[in-house]
């Protein structure tokens, strides 16, 4: 067994980076994220036994039975670097030339870019989130090379924000066809930008994660009602305890 699955939280919060020498499993990366908080999965054993608790409203408005929140873990620096790491040797492996700039999608992803780019010794390019909106802030020089990155896939609504926005704007700007992310669990291998092109989706750890329209919500169904988990801070706690009693 891994001897990253036998840790405890206070190890894991203490784990030093420069001592992980080998790429994770998905196993491994989902046992951190699930010891340090960060991922909730619906209890359907509980369920069974009528704790039918709640569930997650994600932000396309469709239910599902899974959430990760990487701010909570993401918040360790450490654990951040781990996971940059963990990208960059993903990337390493494509044998591609390195971007002239690497960004990470806000906000989730906004100190992952910047580790990445510090581990692989690039420049940053700056994204912000304003008014819901997702916008590069940086100008890059025409032809420069543009690495995105991100935090979670599942259908690529944030990334595919991301890429017209640069386009629009900066259309000279080669963005690389990849998106490295730490996990994916939309389950689908590439994201298609209309009129821009195609770009793979090169993660970490794979674990799909259902959805549903809320029409055909089997939780729905059983009475379970549904939350945002991050729209107030104690939403997380809620949906994290909801089938404990």
């Amino acid at each position: 067994m891994s001897k990253i699955l036998e840790m405890s939280q206070g190890e894991i919060v203490f784990l030093d980076p420069e001592q992980i020498n080998w790429q994770l499993s998905a196993q491994e990366i989902l046992y951190i994220f699930k010891v340090l908080g960060g991922l909730w999965l619906y209890d359907y054993d509980a369920a069974k036994e009528g704790r039918v608790g709640l569930h997650a409203k994600l932000k396309s408005e469709r239910c599902s039975d899974g959430f990760l929140y990487s701010k909570i873990v993401l918040k360790n620096s450490n654990i951040r670097t781990l996971m940059a790491k963990q990208l960059v040797s993903r990337f390493n492996e494509l044998d591609l030339p390195k971007p002239d700039r690497v960004a990470g999608i806000p906000k989730g992803a906004t100190k992952l870019g910047i580790d990445f780019a510090r581990i692989m010794g690039v420049e940053i390019a700056e994204m912000a989130k304003e008014d819901g909106c997702i916008k590069m802030i940086t100008t890059l020089k025409p032809n420069e090379t543009l690495l995105l990155i991100e935090d979670f896939c599942t259908k690529g609504t944030g990334f595919k924000e991301a890429v017209r926005d640069i386009k629009s704007k900066q259309p000279d700007v080669i963005i690389l066809p990849i998106e490295p992310v730490i996990i994916n669990r939309g389950g689908f291998q590439e994201i298609q930008v209309d009129g821009i092109g195609s770009f793979k989706i090169i993660a970490a750890a794979e674990h799909r994660i259902n959805d549903w329209d809320p029409s055909e919500c089997p939780l729905c169904e059983m009475g379970s009602e549904r939350i945002k988990p991050k729209a107030v801070e104690e939403n997380w706690e809620r949906i994290m305890t909801s089938q404990l009693t």
